[in-house]
C-alpha cells in the first residue's frame, strides 16, 4: 500500500498572472507557499478483482480507466496507470472548491500515488497540471500544482512559452510563527468552480481587456513587495499588499466576489483585519485575512456573525510525500 499526501497552497501575491492567456503574452509572477492541509490518496494492489477500484466521489469497480466517473481520476489513470490491478481513495482536509488549490493537490496526489514515488516534484507538478489543463480543459494556471509539489514558501515565474523558474523564499523561524500566528483563514460556507469563476477572466484577457490586462499588471507587481514583506517580517505590509491584491482581483470578473463575502470583508477590517483576499480564483470558498493579535477576537466574532469559521492553518509545509505501507508479516511470539 502507499499513501501519498499533497498540501493545499496559499497565494500571496500575484494569483492569476500564471493563466496562460496572460502568461503567454506578459509572463507570470506568484508568491505563495504550501500549508500544513493536505489531500491524501492512498493506493493499493490487490490481488484479485476488478483491476481498478475508486473510491473517490464514490465507488467505481472496472477494467476500463475511460469509465471512472471522478474526472481528474479518469484523466490521471488514462495517462500514467500503468495497467495493473489498482484501488485508490482519497481524503481532503477542505471541502472541494473552496479556493485552497485542493484540485491540483489532488491531482499532485494521483500522480505520485500512481508514480509511486515523489523524486521529481517539479515533474510530477507539470503532469498533475496537464491533467487539470489538457486532458480537462479547464482555463487554470500551474502556480496550484508546483506550490504543492514543492512545499515551503516559493516564487514561481512564468515564462511566456510555458516554462515555469522556481526560487525558494527564504523566511525565518520567527516570521513563519507570525505568520501562523497572524495570518487567519475562514471558511464563508461557499463553494464554487475555479474553472468557472476564472472563465470570465480568461476570455477577458483573450479579447485584451485593457482594464483587466492592468489590473493583472498590477496585480503582478505585487510581488516584489511581498517578498519585501515576507523577508523583513512586516505583517502589516501584507496585510496592506493582500487588501491591494483583492481590490485588483475584484475587478477581474463579476463572479469573484460576493455581496455577502463583501460584507464580511468589510466588517472584519472594522474588526482590525489590515487586509485580506478570498483564496484562489475567488467566487466564495476561503477568506484569508492578516489580523493583529490583539484584534483576533474581534474579527473571529465578526467573521462568525456571516457564519464563516476559522480553519487553523500553517503556511510553509512540506510538498508531495509518499509512503509504503508494507502488509504485517506475522505476529512475534
Amino acid at each position: 500500500m502507499l499513501v501519498s499526501t499533497a498540501p493545499l497552497r496559499i497565494s500571496l501575491a500575484g494569483g492569476g498572472t500564471d493563466l496562460i492567456q496572460y502568461a503567454s503574452r506578459h509572463g507570470g509572477a506568484v508568491v505563495g507557499a504550501a500549508t500544513d492541509l493536505a489531500v491524501t490518496v492512498v493506493r493499493h494492489r490487490p490481488p484479485a478483482g476488478p483491476r481498478i477500484r475508486a473510491c473517490l466521489d464514490h465507488c467505481d469497480h472496472t477494467d476500463d480507466p475511460s469509465a471512472v466517473t471522478n474526472p481528474f481520476a479518469r484523466a490521471a489513470l488514462l495517462r500514467h496507470w500503468d495497467g495493473e490491478p489498482v484501488h485508490l481513495a482519497s481524503f481532503g482536509d477542505v471541502v472541494p472548491g473552496t479556493g485552497a488549490g485542493s484540485s491540483a493537490a489532488f491531482c499532485v496526489a494521483l500522480v505520485a500515488a500512481l508514480a509511486g514515488e515523489d523524486r521529481d516534484p517539479r515533474g510530477v507538478a507539470e503532469r498533475a497540471s496537464a491533467i487539470e489543463t489538457v486532458a480537462l480543459g479547464r482555463p487554470v494556471g500551474k502556480q496550484d500544482h508546483f506550490l504543492s509539489a514543492l512545499g515551503g514558501f516559493h516564487t514561481l515565474r512564468f515564462d511566456r512559452d510555458g516554462a515555469v523558474h522556481t526560487e525558494a523564499v527564504a523566511v525565518s523561524p520567527e516570521v513563519r510563527h507570525r505568520l501562523d500566528e497572524e495570518l487567519l483563514l475562514f471558511f464563508t460556507g461557499t463553494t464554487r468552480d475555479a474553472g468557472k469563476v476564472l472563465a470570465g477572466q480568461h476570455q477577458a484577457v483573450r479579447n485584451g481587456d485593457r482594464d483587466v490586462m492592468d489590473r493583472l499588471h498590477d496585480i503582478k507587481s505585487l510581488t516584489e513587495p511581498m517578498l519585501d514583506a515576507l523577508g523583513s517580517g512586516n505583517l502589516t505590509e501584507i496585510g496592506r499588499l493582500l487588501d491591494r491584491h483583492w481590490r485588483l482581483k475584484q475587478g477581474l470578473s463579476p463572479a469573484v466576489s460576493t455581496p455577502g463575502v463583501d460584507a464580511a470583508y468589510r466588517d472584519a477590517l472594522d474588526a482590525g483585519a489590515t487586509g485580506g483576499k478570498l483564496a484562489g480564483a475567488g467566487g466564495g470558498g476561503h477568506l484569508l485575512l492578516h489580523v493583529p493579535v490583539e484584534h483576533r477576537g474581534d474579527v473571529v466574532a465578526a467573521l462568525a456573525r456571516h457564519g464563516a469559521t476559522r480553519v487553523a492553518v500553517r503556511l510553509g509545509g512540506p510538498g508531495v510525500r509518499t509512503v509504503h505501507l508494507s502488509p504485517p508479516t506475522g505476529t512475534q511470539a
